[in-house]
């Protein structure tokens, strides 16, 4: 994959997701301050080299993109993805997948201060309207979509992100949606549940399981194959970028993501109050929850949602869809939960020019 840099924040850093189970994972190499640089691979795989993380020259914060194979060249690499990913999926057995702990908090305090502390007045005042023309990719339906495997719970294109976290090497969870592109495989969820700020690195034996229910995988298992964020969340913790990506390998059946449960549209540079439904799993329960409201501007930059449902609140990462289509369900995601405020609001990153040229970077990965 190519990459360019766009700007000081606008930098993302790509990684490896789908690692062995037990092999300690593959964390991101860089020219900056997340390693030394070089590859990286997943030990007991064949040796396959992992993607690097770069801090180049581009913009005046230093930061830059960079890109690798996904396995080393040469025969038997299109094999070694395919045995990388299937010991993801039979790393994540129904027991694990109902223990795995839920992220509800979003980020520390500490770097929620830190966000906003970042955030000077009048950068604040003008951000109270969109800067930029309005836009959005369009959704699609599932091209071969079968049935169940299991029961099914709706809607389809919400799931449940699994992952090890390489800072206390403890089984978690987030939330994420099945996002339109032209790979047709791109989940979208938070930049916390794909990077981990406590240890440095990237979230180990990543897998997305959309309609995922009390320990069920209906659709698959996708595994994680690139993942995506901005350099402003990994480095400084900002919440303005609490954004995340990630490509995934086919399911068990060798079906693409969008392709298997569809896939909703992105949308930026939406007015800040807009009617969305805010979807994900509870962080006391393995059913899928929502809310629906109006979002408001947030005080650190981003937008906000009143939602208080019974069973515990939402967890990171889940969508915020607006225009929903009352037939097909499909709308476009303009935010995706960060945190939820003890005060009942959940909070999203505003999705604007930037996380457009974000998105077309990876679209087609």
């Amino acid at each position: 994959m190519k990459t360019t840099s766009r700007g000081p924040l606008a930098v993302l850093i790509a990684v490896l997701l789908a690692v062995a189970a037990g092999a300690g994972g593959a964390h991101a190499a860089s020219d900056g301050p997340h390693g030394s640089g070089g590859p990286v691979g997943s030990a007991g795989q064949g040796g396959s080299g992992g993607p690097v993380g770069a801090h180049g020259a581009g913009g005046a914060s230093g930061a830059g993109t960079a890109s690798a194979a996904l396995t080393q060249a040469g025969g038997g690499r299109d094999t070694a993805r395919a045995e990388a990913a299937e010991a993801v999926r039979a790393y994540w057995t129904p027991e694990r997948m109902r223990h795995a702990a839920y992220q509800g908090g979003g980020p520390s305090r500490g770097a929620i201060e830190h966000a906003q502390r970042q955030i000077a007045a009048p950068a604040a005042e003008s951000a109270a309207e969109p800067t930029g023309e309005p836009g959005s990719v369009p959704p699609a339906a599932a091209s071969s979509p079968g049935a169940p495997t299991e029961d099914a719970e709706i809607p389809t294109r919400v799931g449940r992100i699994l992952y090890v976290d390489p800072f206390d090497g403890k089984d978690k969870a987030c939330d994420g949606n099945a996002l339109n592109s032209g790979s047709r495989r791109l989940v979208v969820t938070s930049g916390s549940c794909v990077y981990s700020r406590a240890a440095h690195a990237w979230m180990n034996n990543w897998v997305f399981i959309p309609g995922y229910f009390r320990g069920n995988a209906p659709y698959g298992k996708f595994v994680g194959d690139w993942g995506y964020t901005f350099n402003a969340w990994i480095d400084d913790g900002n919440m303005n970028y609490d954004f995340g990506l990630a490509t995934t390998h086919p399911n068990e059946s060798g079906q693409r993501l969008v392709d298997r449960v569809g896939g909703d549209g992105l949308a930026w540079n939406q007015p800040r109050e807009e009617f969305v439904s805010a979807n994900g799993y509870s962080v006391n329960s393995e059913i899928p929850s929502g809310c629906g409201g109006y979002t408001r501007p947030a005080s650190f930059g981003g937008i906000e949602l009143p939602c208080a449902p019974s069973d515990g609140g939402l967890s990171r990462g889940g969508r915020w869809l607006m225009d929903v289509d009352p037939d097909t369900t499909l709308g476009h995601v303009n935010g995706v939960t960060s945190i939820h405020q003890p005060s009942g609001f959940l909070q999203s990153p505003y999705v604007n020019t930037e996380f457009r040229d974000f998105f077309y970077r990876v679209a087609d990965s």
